[in-house]
């Protein structure tokens, strides 16, 4: 058995002590940086990597484009295409995306980031919520990465790590835990969206490489001496 990593004792894990590592062990990937850019990222394919994600994005970026109008007027025979190399399920992620653009021009004359600038937060949320594919996450991302809004954003695999770093607890549901998780980095982290991105990509792309939902790679982490998942799992 190979030796154990070793690394230099953590006193205490905290948020922001926590990101700044991640930060520096996971390499990033980049995000989109408009609305519906974000939106079409989420729908463009189901249970992909992000590499084939990134692919059929550009793909799509260069043979429908991203603005509402060509989206919504674009063949159902190059969606269809686009769509079947996305996973399951390919005819209605092909609807759903000429949904996107159909959505955009009917609720926003086809400038979604206009109108969501315009509206209060709450209700900002709540039309970014009538999108395919967008649940609360999902819109608090699209805020945040879109320069909308500074507003602390996890998908689930960040979700996961904070739980299992006990930086935050595990409630009954899902939706209870990812409001108590954004509470948190609220309150512990910074206001400023560069560090709200920074750690929604970090704890991301750590629950995606080691923080794993059913087999946690521990060993290799540099957090793994003061992680809660260590000190309670069972020898």
């Amino acid at each position: 058995m190979p030796a154990r990593r070793k690394h230099a004792p953590l006193p205490e894990l905290s948020l922001q002590a926590a990101i700044a590592t991640l930060s520096s062990l996971h390499s990033i990937s980049d995000q989109p940086d408009t609305p519906l850019a974000l939106i079409v990222w989420e729908n463009i394919g189901y249970l992909i990597d992000d590499e084939r994600r990134n692919a059929l994005f550009g793909e799509f970026a260069k043979r429908v484009g991203l603005d509402a109008a060509r989206i919504a007027s674009a063949p159902a025979a190059v969606l269809a295409d686009i769509a079947r190399r996305g996973g399951m399920n390919p005819q209605s992620r092909a609807e759903r995306l000429k949904r996107i653009g159909e959505l955009a021009i009917s609720e926003c004359d086809g400038n979604l980031a206009e109108r969501l600038r315009g509206l209060p937060l709450a209700k900002a949320r709540t039309l970014l919520k009538k999108f395919p594919g967008i649940g609360e996450p999902g819109a608090d991302k699209i805020l945040l990465f879109a320069n909308i809004a500074a507003r602390p954003a996890l998908d689930s695999n960040g979700l996961r790590a904070m739980v299992r770093m006990g930086l935050c607890a595990e409630e009954k549901s899902y939706g209870q835990s990812y409001k108590a998780a954004v509470a948190v980095l609220a309150k512990d982290g910074r206001p400023d969206a560069a560090w709200l991105k920074r750690a929604w990509i970090a704890l991301r792309e750590h629950g995606k490489a080691l923080c794993k939902r059913a087999a946690p790679i521990c060993e290799p982490c540099p957090l793994d001496r003061a992680c809660a998942h260590r000190m309670t799992a069972k020898l």
